[in-house]
């Protein structure tokens, strides 16, 4: 199914902490692209290589696009000539249904106004710097404007899915509950730990930092005040995690720190942090009761994937395509 994602979760933490602070989400290499791009014949910006009913795709605007998507990260290394052509053919398949999705929402006559658009930033925005948010926003899209406008489509096209999919399916209690037989073990929770972290550039801000709160200063007002981290908004707050959910550098740290301890300087790839221990769950054993919720949640986005599919297959053979694939 079309993955939309609009709105940055805290149970999705460690792919935005690293995506914004590093760029480690990027797989490929600018620089892999334009070798790609110069063995091939000159192509015309205004090249169509990609038409979908009416709409036309250019040359050029696929691989504005495609830059967009998968930019130069600082540990991204040089990606294959093959991962190329797959990451192109994904993107390819994406912009077909993005496509279709929006043409259906015209069908439907639905649209996302100010007021849900305002909304949606609004969430987005809080959970990053300013700075740090604006210059990685302005990075990737050109503008405030044109990200904007990409949140606009990205709601528009969930509305769509919800209204045609999600809103006609149900999962009843019984299925639930099977499956929590059936998958009794997977809900056997491991230890957990609730921390925070402060996280800066430099050994020398990490110790100024640590310096104060030695002295008696919240940690969560440090955080708030130096941390370069997402969290660092919210007083530098992990939420609960186990072994295995961080990296290792983190859980050999946290793991070792008695509850409102505060750790030495600890240096990673990622820069250099401070940890405080906020509460720590012993490992047991979840009741169908307390995952209930989570295992008829799951079981809903399962069926809708599959809805989703047989609908979107439909759309396309429908649909009029072609694409150049020799071009991108």
């Amino acid at each position: 199914m079309l993955k939309i994602e609009t709105r940055s979760q805290k149970s999705k933490f460690r792919t935005v902490f690293f995506c914004i602070l590093y760029s480690t989400f990027c797989i490929l290499s600018i620089a892999a692209c334009k070798r790609h791009e110069e063995e091939k014949a000159v192509i015309a910006p205004s090249e169509v290589v990609i038409r979908i009913n009416d709409r036309e795709i250019t040359h050029e605007e696929f691989q504005d696009i495609f830059k967009r998507l998968y930019l130069e990260g600082e540990s991204a290394t040089e990606a294959k000539e093959e991962d190329i052509r797959e990451l192109k053919k994904a993107l390819v398949n994406q912009l077909i249904e993005e496509e279709l999705i929006q043409e259906e929402a015209n069908k439907l006559v639905l649209k996302v106004d100010e007021k849900e658009l305002s909304k949606e930033l609004e969430n987005i925005k809080k959970e990053y710097s300013g700075e740090v948010f604006e210059s990685t926003i302005v990075n990737r899209y050109g503008s405030m404007d044109k990200w904007r406008e990409e949140i606009r489509k990205k709601l528009l096209i969930k509305k769509v899915v919800d209204e045609v999919i999600s809103a006609k399916i149900s999962v009843k209690e019984d299925e639930a509950r099977k499956y929590y037989k059936e998958h009794s073990a997977d809900y056997n929770v491991k230890e957990q730990i609730r921390a925070r972290m402060i996280v800066v550039k430099t050994e020398e801000d990490a110790n100024q930092a640590r310096e104060r709160l030695k002295k008696g200063e919240d940690f969560a007002k440090v955080a708030q005040e130096v941390s370069l981290s997402p969290e660092g908004r919210k007083g530098g707050d992990l939420g609960f995690f186990g072994r295995g959910d961080m990296p290792k550098e983190f859980e050999d740290v946290v793991f070792s720190l008695p509850v409102g301890q505060i750790s030495d300087v600890v240096k990673t790839v990622y820069g250099y942090h401070i940890f405080r221990v906020e509460e720590k769950r012993a490992a047991k054993s979840q009741t169908f009761h307390e995952v209930k919720k989570g295992i008829m949640d799951k079981l809903k986005r399962e069926k809708s994937d599959v809805e989703f599919q047989e609908w979107m297959n439909k759309l396309k053979q429908k649909a009029q395509v072609e694409v150049k694939g020799e071009l991108l």
